[in-house]
């Protein structure tokens, strides 16, 4: 038997309902979320900062001057539940990089694509263009000079400002390398580094400098897009303003070789005698005894042409002396002269030897000493031959057998007011064969 649809019958049915109603539901969400109805539009900000690099325009050293970012607003049209799932990042910006023509301000067009797939379309990009300044990215080392004049000592009788120090190993010879736009490098003549806020000091000190650059008319030139090597990203350095203080050194020095006949006093003559030393009082200290040591006045290494001559004196780099870097050295020998002899050697009764190894002998074949420079007054040197000369070979540096070769000491024992001239070096002293066994 059939049984008839009722219509009041499935109303009063609560499970019919509930079946009906789900069904109904998920009808209505469809055609709400997906119904020709449901298209909408969206604004979206995207951040985007313009970089040359991998570009033309990179590959040929320009560079975005100044502003490089920008606020893109993209609009989009597709269902709410598609568009109001993007992210900035679902989208890329593209400027058109080939509208840029050279140095200056360009304008070029920008473009939306999607970055990420779906059902949405762009239709708008705002703004349409974007004004980039562009410029050639150059290089240039430049003068680069200090003002300390903030800065003072405490004691002005007894200290000064010494010579300021750049705390950066990428600043040589005084100059500065600087970068930045073409337009702005070439207008740079020099970079200051000016202390703005000194103080009064009484040790060794380090401040912040800020770095500020002059066209050749000493007008200042705007740097913000410059970079500066050494310098901290706000184009400031770090310089040492040094205290320095005075000391004063007497010159010295040793005389060796002096023949006793020649009196000392008054025999060396220093201009200046005494020298005053500027810089940090620690490297004064260390410094000081090396400086004034002018070192060994060598009679060996004398002849009446040396009786005036400069010595250069040893000074470290950060401290100065006042009366210069040379000394002036008279001696009073500039009215000897010299003459030269010979000396025939014919075996160990001309020579004394000295210090010769125990167990070796030595014996001494026939030769001339030639050309051996006596220094002296004329009087005295007319007097001299070769009779009166003494020869010592000291056999202690070579304990060597077979032809050996020794450096021998000339003496003139009845002269105390003559010496002999060795040379300006140990290597051009005089010498002998000996054969020893």
């Amino acid at each position: 038997m059939k049984t008839k649809f009722s219509l009041n019958a499935l109303l009063h049915n609560e499970r019919a309902l509930l079946i009906i109603s789900v069904i109904a539901a998920i009808l209505i969400w469809a055609l709400v979320s997906f119904g020709p109805g449901n298209i909408q539009e969206r604004t979206i900000t995207i951040t985007e900062t313009v970089d040359l690099a991998d570009t033309i325009a990179g590959y040929n050293d320009l560079r975005v001057i100044g502003e490089d970012t920008f606020n893109v607003r993209v609009t989009v049209e597709g269902a709410r539940s598609v568009i109001f799932n993007l992210n900035p990042e679902d989208i890329d910006i593209r400027p058109a990089f080939s509208e840029i023509q050279g140095a200056g301000v360009s304008e070029i067009s920008l473009t939306a694509t999607k970055a990420k797939a779906g059902s949405y379309t762009i239709t708008a990009v705002s703004p349409a263009t974007i004004s980039l300044n562009c410029d050639y990215w150059i290089t240039a080392n430049v003068p680069l000079t200090t003002d300390a004049t903030t800065v003072s000592v405490k004691d002005e009788k007894t200290q000064q400002i010494g010579d300021l120090r750049m705390e950066s190993t990428e600043i040589t010879g005084g100059m500065i390398r600087v970068e930045g736009p073409q337009t702005v490098v070439k207008r740079i003549a020099s970079v200051v580094a000016k202390i703005e806020e000194g103080g009064v000091i009484e040790t060794t000190t380090r401040f912040t400098a800020a770095l500020k650059a002059l066209d050749a008319d000493g007008n200042e030139v705007e740097t913000t897009n410059c970079r500066f090597a050494g310098a901290t990203a706000d184009n400031a350095l770090d310089i040492t303003v040094p205290v320095w203080v005075q000391k004063s050194v007497a010159l010295s020095y040793e005389l060796r070789n002096r023949p006793e006949g020649i009196s000392q006093n008054g025999l060396v003559k220093l201009t200046p005698s005494t020298i005053t030393l500027v810089g940090e009082a620690a490297a004064l200290e260390a410094a000081a005894t090396t400086i004034g040591n002018l070192g060994t006045i060598d009679f060996d290494r004398l002849t009446p042409a040396d009786a005036e001559t400069e010595i250069t004196l040893n000074v470290p780099t950060g401290i100065k002396v006042l009366e210069g870097n040379t000394v002036s050295v008279q001696l009073g020998i500039g009215n000897y002269t010299s003459k030269t002899l010979s000396y025939a050697v014919d075996g160990l009764d001309d020579v004394t030897v000295e210090n010769l190894p125990a167990g070796k002998t030595i014996t001494l074949q026939s030769q001339v000493l030639s050309d051996i420079v006596l220094c002296g007054n004329t009087a005295t040197l007319r007097r001299i031959t070769a009779k009166d000369l003494k020869l010592t070979l000291d056999a202690s540096g070579n304990a060597a057998t077979g032809s050996v070769r020794y450096a021998v000491r000339i003496t003139v024992p009845k002269y105390d007011n003559v010496w002999v001239y060795y040379g300006k070096d140990d290597a051009s002293a005089y010498r002998l064969y000996g054969a020893v066994e």
